[in-house]
């Protein structure tokens, strides 16, 4: 049992929580830790244990050891500290000597004293001090240390998850950014030159090749490798060969750690030691492999497949629109024809560029970046004074991008006659988009309700640029601050809302990224250029207005054809 602790001791141990508690990188969390110990207990040596991906005990931080510590790796119920995680429970040995328990590292310790830290019922590691005095353990410390135990591991396991979170964040970022760039190269040999690239924002890796499935031979070809010296002569695998075919025809990725523990590695490079094949996946038919592989052992981890595996999706549907594409620049002439007729066809899908009603009137305006856009809007006359309007942009453009678009924009339409909260909408097609399984596509969009017998808009986002509000009250024009999700990215995604009143002469634009983006030698077009348009000429029609800022995009790109798609939408309150 614990004795009380006394208020003085108390008292030294609430300023040491507090400032425990306030350190969320692990990094920085650990020597902290450590430090604040030492002002409690005069140990000799300290070390925390932390468990692996396979359940052992490794020390992440030590102080007072001697570098071989680094080395060491205990299984739970292994030495006083495995004995205290398998316990779940605090182990005080004043002499080691006296416990076959213990694991001897360094000479010269007398005393040990582990203590697990237990979070949710879960082990976070284990606290481990050890001296050659067993005096300086006394009761008032350990005591102190068990009560320090739970917040020590609440710190460990908040640090732990504000990593994981950061670093979760910046992949969706890069992952957001690789898959615009991606979806734009059509090319398939600059596609496969370029992913060496990009595969290298999210591992660094050693040796790097990417192999294509040639489906009417049953083999995986060789396409573009880094590293890889004389393996280049070997350009062809069955798919009932080595890790690659076995990735290839289980559609799974596959990490081995040992390369010399797998009968199904193929010897090519002596050196080799680790391998991760990630399988390249698109509407369930494999179009080829990322392999990485390593002269170290266990180099790959969980976190490089968790980082690969959606960029693997990405990169297949990127392939599979390059080969795409290179079956149209075959057939040219017909395809040529077959895309004059589809751009007709898309915009026979867009309202009428300037529709108008009781209390409004608005424009709209699309420049696609290639025969096909994958940018989007739609006005829904919905009765009793309610107008709905939705801007969207598709990531990447042509073809793929339009068709999703063209989907994206139904299933809008569906529900907006269905009266729904703007964020309610925006759930919803989330889930049907979900439910379509199109990895790698994602939509952003805007949407936003005017209701004129009451005087009000309402408003959602899902990852579009924030729209304009000029309000005619103030001659001034503002961004609608609304962030969101972009749509078919997760599951049961939530969206916020904002609601504003309407006076007469209000003006909103809604707009997509390839307007403020559009770029003249490396300066972009950008929203504050945008804003001044809008607010010096909100007092002209909406198609005026419109007109207004085609013009003057079109002087700043100098008459450039759009690298991105350009689609914009005026409503004006009368």
């Amino acid at each position: 049992m614990t004795t009380p602790l006394t208020a003085e001791l108390l008292a030294r141990l609430l300023p040491i929580i507090g400032e425990i508690n306030a350190v969320l990188d692990p990094d920085q969390l650990l020597p902290t830790i450590a430090r604040q110990l030492r002002s409690l207990v005069d140990y000799q040596m300290l070390d925390i244990f932390l468990p692996d991906k396979e359940g052992a005990l490794v020390p992440a931080f030590v102080a007072g050891y001697a570098p071989e510590m680094g080395g060491v790796r205990l299984r739970v119920g292994e030495g006083i500290v495995g004995a205290a995680a398998e316990l779940r429970e605090t182990l005080y040995v004043p002499d080691v000597t006296q416990d076959r328990r213990y694991v001897a590292v360094v000479p010269g310790v007398v005393s040990e004293l582990a203590i697990p830290l237990l979070h949710r019922e879960k082990l976070v590691g284990v606290l481990n001090v050890e001296g050659s005095d067993p005096r300086a353990f006394t009761p008032d410390a350990r005591n102190a240390l068990q009560l320090l135990a739970g917040h020590l591991a609440v710190a460990i396991d908040n640090a732990t998850l504000h990593k994981e979170t950061r670093w979760y964040a910046g992949l969706l970022e890069t992952l957001h950014d690789i898959g615009k760039e991606t979806a734009s190269i059509l090319d398939l040999d600059q596609l496969l030159h370029r992913l060496a690239d990009v595969v290298r924002r999210v591992v660094d890796y050693e040796r790097f090749a990417i192999l294509l499935l040639d489906e009417e031979r049953g083999e995986l070809v060789l396409r573009k490798s880094v590293s890889f010296g004389a393996r280049g002569t070997q350009s062809r695998i069955k798919l009932s060969e080595g890790l690659c075919g076995a990735a290839a025809r289980a559609k799974e990725t596959i990490l081995v750690p040992d390369v010399r523990q797998d009968p199904r590695y193929l010897s090519w490079l002596p050196d080799t030691l680790s391998e991760l094949v990630v399988p390249l996946v698109y509407q369930d038919k494999v179009v080829g492999v990322f392999d990485l592989e390593s002269s170290a052992l266990g180099r790959f981890t969980d976190e490089h497949v968790k980082a690969l595996t959606p960029l693997a999706s990405q990169v297949a549907i990127a392939i599979a629109n390059a080969r795409l594409y290179e079956e149209v620049v075959r057939r040219d002439e017909r395809l040529n024809r077959e895309m004059a007729i589809a751009r007709r066809v898309q915009h026979g899908l867009f309202p009428e560029e300037c529709p108008s009603g009781h209390g409004w009137e608005a424009s709209a305006h699309f420049l696609p970046a290639l025969e096909l856009g994958g940018d989007l809007y739609d006005f829904y006359d919905m009765g009793e004074g309610l107008l709905g309007v939705a801007v969207g942009d598709v990531a990447g453009k042509g073809t793929a991008a339009a068709l999703y678009g063209a989907f994206a924009s139904g299933t809008v339409r569906a529900r907006a006659f269905e009266r729904h909260r703007p964020p309610d909408l925006l759930a919803r097609v989330n889930r049907t988009l979900r439910r379509r399984g199109l990895e790698g596509f994602f939509c952003t969009l805007a949407y936003a309700v005017f209701d004129l017998t009451h005087r009000r808009v309402t408003l959602a986002n899902s990852g579009l640029p924030y729209p304009l509000h000029y309000r005619a009250s103030t001659g001034r024009a503002e961004a609608l601050e609304i962030p969101g999700v972009p749509l078919g990215a997760f599951d049961a995604t939530t969206y916020s809302e904002m609601t504003l009143p309407l006076s007469a002469g209000d003006v909103f634009v809604f707009f997509t990224d390839g307007l403020i983006e559009a770029s003249r030698e490396g300066e972009e077009y950008g929203i504050a250029r945008l804003r001044a348009q809008v607010e010096a000429h909100a007092g002209q029609r909406a198609g005026q207005l419109g007109a207004r800022v085609l013009a003057d995009l079109d002087r700043f790109v100098s008459g450039a054809a759009p690298a991105d798609d350009v689609t914009f939408v005026v409503v004006r309150i009368l």
